[in-house]
């Protein structure tokens, strides 16, 4: 009985384990074939469940970014940097440091750099171009190994 029990265990742990590594799997192959509304839609899915969701918040976070949702950007870097301090797991930890760093940054050249309606349009259109990897992929990732993309039910 003991056995069948830990190899339930084992088999659990491992479904689980090829869950998050599929999300994130996924998110990045995604982006990368140019699927970029497939990844937002992922991301957005979390939200709707957890709105403090950091996968779903940083998939937002680079969507905006990457398309100059000059509207929703802002919220999008203010809430990846609240919501990310409260983490307190190793390997995001790690890396917070330096997305934060970032956020403030563009947050400012943002705010203080205004894009005409042509720059707009030109770097609207660059945000279709497929091959580019996700921005923030080492935040996803550190992410899936601290454990933090476990399935979300509503």
């Amino acid at each position: 009985m003991k056995k069948m029990l830990f190899a339930f265990c084992v088999f659990t742990a491992s479904i689980t384990e090829a869950q998050t590594t599929n999300f994130y799997t996924t998110v990045t192959n995604l982006w990368y074939q140019g699927q970029k509304t497939e990844v937002l839609a992922l991301g957005n899915e979390r939200l709707n469940i957890y709105s403090n969701d950091m996968p779903g918040l940083i998939i937002k976070l680079v969507y905006d970014l990457e398309f100059l949702q000059l509207e929703t950007i802002s919220n999008s870097f203010i809430k990846v940097t609240s919501v990310g301090e409260t983490i307190t797991n190793e390997n995001f930890q790690l890396r917070y440091p330096f997305l934060k760093e970032s956020n403030d940054f563009m947050l400012e050249l943002f705010t203080q750099n205004p894009f005409t309606p042509e720059e707009l349009l030109l770097e609207r259109a660059k945000g279709l171009i497929p091959h580019k990897p996700f921005a923030l992929y080492k935040e996803l990732e550190a992410l899936q190994k601290d454990g933090l993309f476990e399935p979300l039910e509503p």
